[in-house]
């Protein structure tokens, strides 16, 4: 009987537990997890397979993204307030990232009812964010006996359940995107600075430096993922096009999306993927802050490949809106991006991708195990292309980012071409500086005492021709679409970024024309005062009588020899503008060489005070020497180059350097000190009745600062060490950036993004 009463009992549990289990498996709708986590390989697989070149490889902790997404998808509920998380799960698994939720779903009237929804998150990299997009694929109400919707149901129906399954994916995922709430920001290519400068020993007292950062967008060509229980792998195939002017700080673009068609100047839709490349046709954007009528460009992107070029104008506004189409070519396109480029300056305002899912909704069924093996290929596969990479094999903290040293060479030099730097000295370090020199005694064989007919100096001509007038001739067409019979374009345009990038390198050639000309001009002037000068000297002068010239001959004859005839000093302030513009930056190699132009741009006032010591020397050559003792002033207003410079690279953690070595230089002063002096005072020279020039006396000047009295101040340069800086690689999750430092070696940088 004991034994009987036992098994009843026994009975009673496992029939209890069976019916309990039963229904736990009624509340829970069947999620064909296999069929999507096959669908989602094969994407990868036909990724993988497309992609040319691999540049970066990213590895991330799926830890930090689970956090990321179901903080996302709380917050946007809360935003919501027709959704309510209660218990959410993401979990990762192979080449899926499964999301389970109950949830309490709220009407208009307050009314609450409960729900299990079941779906999945894909993940795109785009451009400087991973993006992540939900889809619920099952939702199933779990009460009964409520009210919803004005609305009395005794059990939920399969209408109401695909009708709120519809609304969590249209209301609650597209807001999620449209406010960007699904973008983690991911800098994994970052580019960094240069820091050039030059210092003056024995001038200035500073250095002029300046640091320029290299900007640019890269534009996603391919990727392929490998989702894995624990990290996320991420492959991508980029192209990089360097962004080198600024943009007008007042414009910028508030609103930017991809959409289906436009009605009344707004999108009827909002697109964050394409299921066919006919679903989404148009590019919208608001420009903001436009204070003058501007273009905006929209450059369409297929795969990395310009497709369609639009240009917009713009009115100005506080929001002026306005869209662009893609056109019917490249359909078979799996990742389109546009760029919105302000025309005049070249600039990059904006740039959006969206990716192509091709059959995303056909999901066929399938049974694990083949998915196992699906995905084991994947993997290998993936292992093999990426097995040139150090972190390949390695576990991230946060993550893991390496970039390929040969990708990462081509992106900084294509950011470096056309990049003009200029690095001006602090005005209140130029110096107040004494020259000394000696004046030795005349030749008395060139003086002829005798009275002259003053002939007028011939006159002075400006000569322009080496001011030629150069012009940026480069052709920007760019053809969109050729004829595949016979290779011939069929489709034109005129590449905005390269007509901006003409029109400033023409702009250059005008002011360093117009610079030419004038100091052309300069020196016209210069040449018709001084020959004003030598004509009235020589009036002057032809007006003594001759016994003083025989004077004054004789006492520079008794002169004993080596003895000078007088020692000059002067003490000289500069101010005004002094610079360098270092530009033709390259890399050479692998790294291994740098090559680079300099010019020293100055624009100073030269202001000075010539003191005359006479030597032992007889009346009254003495009182004509002393008389010379007068303030001058001069200009420097000249651009010396120093042109293709080459220095070797060395490289250190996150840095490479570019040592270089010194040079001598004269910038010349124009009118130079004694011809300043002499021109406006031409009595100076005719008191001395021995027919002196300045050209005479300028040779007579003798010593180590000879040449600052002749109009040549020579400067000792030395060009500081370029160092190109690579940025870290940051990664943001919510408010926090985590950031990890560039680590250099010989085929790959690597950055450890960790806590």
């Amino acid at each position: 009987m004991r034994k009987m009463l036992t098994r009843i009992l026994c009975l009673a549990v496992v029939t209890q537990f069976i019916f309990a289990c039963t229904g736990l498996q009624h509340t829970r709708p069947v999620f064909d997890q296999a069929s999507i986590q096959s669908h989602r390989t094969a994407s990868a697989q036909h990724a993988l397979l497309e992609l040319n070149e691999i540049d970066t490889l990213i590895k991330l902790d799926n830890r930090g993204l689970a956090e990321q997404i179901d903080r996302g998808l709380r917050a946007q509920a809360a935003i919501s307030e027709s959704f309510y998380f209660r218990k959410l799960n993401v979990r990762f698994n192979k080449q899926l990232i499964a999301l389970e939720a109950v949830l309490d779903i709220v009407d208009n009237s307050g009314n609450y009812i409960s729900a299990s929804a079941f779906g999945d998150v894909l993940l795109d990299f785009s451009g400087n964010h991973l993006e992540w997009f939900p889809h619920f694929n099952k939702l199933q109400i779990s009460s009964a006996g409520f009210s919803f919707e004005q609305e009395t149901y005794a059990n939920a129906d399969p209408e109401l359940n695909q009708l709120l399954l519809q609304r969590l994916n249209t209301g609650f995922a597209d807001s999620l995107i449209l406010h960007d709430n699904n973008a983690i920001p991911l800098n994994a290519v970052p580019l960094g600075e240069i820091e050039v400068g030059v210092s003056l020993p024995g001038f200035a007292h500073s250095a002029a430096r300046k640091k320029q950062l290299l900007s640019g967008v890269f534009i996603v060509v391919g990727s392929a993922m490998l989702v894995e229980p624990s990290v996320t792998s991420i492959a991508l195939d980029l192209e990089f096009i360097a962004d080198l002017s600024n943009c007008p700080a007042d414009v910028t673009v508030s609103r930017a999306v991809f959409t289906s068609g436009i009605k009344e100047r707004e999108p009827v839709d909002l697109a964050h993927n394409m299921t066919d490349s006919e679903d989404v046709s148009y590019f919208y954007s608001e420009i903001s802050g436009a204070i003058r009528p501007l273009t905006i460009v929209h450059y369409w992107f297929a795969d990395g490949q310009p497709v369609a070029i639009e240009e917009l104008p713009v009115e100005p506004s506080e929001h002026w809106r306005t869209w662009s189409s893609k056109g019917s070519s490249r359909t078979g396109a799996s990742h389109w991006e546009v760029l919105v480029v302000e025309k005049e300056s070249g600039c990059i305002l904006h740039s959006q991708a969206i990716r192509t899912l091709g059959a995303e909704d056909v999901i066929s069924q399938t049974d694990q195990a083949r998915t196992n093996r699906a995905f084991a290929a994947l993997r290998d596969a993936f292992n093999a292309r990426t097995a040139g990479f150090s972190i390949a094999r390695d576990r991230p903290d946060i993550a893991l980012i390496e970039v390929r040293r040969a990708f990462l060479r081509d992106v900084l030099q294509a950011s470096l071409v056309d990049l003009r730097v200029e690095a001006s000295f602090d005005q209140a370090a130029l110096p107040q500086l004494g020259y000394t020199a000696l004046i030795r005694p005349f030749e008395t064989a060139d003086i002829a005492c005798e009275h002259d007919n003053c002939t007028p100096a011939p006159a002075c001509v400006v000569s322009l021709m080496q001011c030629k007038r150069h012009r940026d001739m480069r052709d920007c067409s760019t053809c969109l679409f050729r004829n595949p019979l016979n290779n011939r374009c069929v489709n034109q345009a005129v590449d905005p970024i390269c007509e901006a990038a003409r029109s400033r390198q023409n702009a250059k050639y005008d002011a360093d024309r117009k610079s030419c000309v004038a100091s052309a001009e300069a020196a016209k002037l210069d040449c018709e005062q001084l020959s004003a000068q030598a004509l009235r000297s020589c009036e002057i002068e032809s007006g003594f009588e001759q016994s003083i010239c025989e004077v004054i001959k004789s006492g520079i004859a008794s002169i004993h020899e080596g003895n000078p005839l007088a020692t000059a000093e002067a003490r000289v302030i500069f101010q005004g503008q002094l610079g360098a513009l270092f530009s033709n930056i390259s890399i050479d190699g692998d790294f291994t060489r740098l090559k680079m132009d300099m010019a020293l741009k100055s624009n100073m006032i030269v202001d000075g005070k010539l003191e005359i010591r006479p030597g032992n020397i007889p009346q009254p050559l003495a009182s004509c020497v002393i008389a010379w003792s007068a303030p001058f002033s001069s200009r420097a207003v000249r651009s010396v180059a120093v042109n293709r410079m080459l220095t070797t690279l060395s490289e250190d953690a996150n840095v490479f350097t570019g040592n270089w070595s010194g040079y001598v230089l004269s910038v010349e002063t124009t009118p130079s000190p004694l011809e300043s002096i002499f021109v406006g005072h031409p009595h100076l020279l005719a008191n001395c009745s021995i027919g002196l020039t300045v050209s005479d006396v300028e040779q007579a000047f003798m010593g180590e600062g000879a040449e600052f009295f002749k109009g040549q101040v020579k400067l000792e340069i030395q060009p500081m060490p370029v160092i190109i800086r690579l940025s870290p690689a940051t990664l943001e999750y919510d408010d926090r950036v985590f950031r990890g430092d560039a680590m250099i070696s010989s085929n790959h940088v690597r950055y450890d993004v960790g806590r």
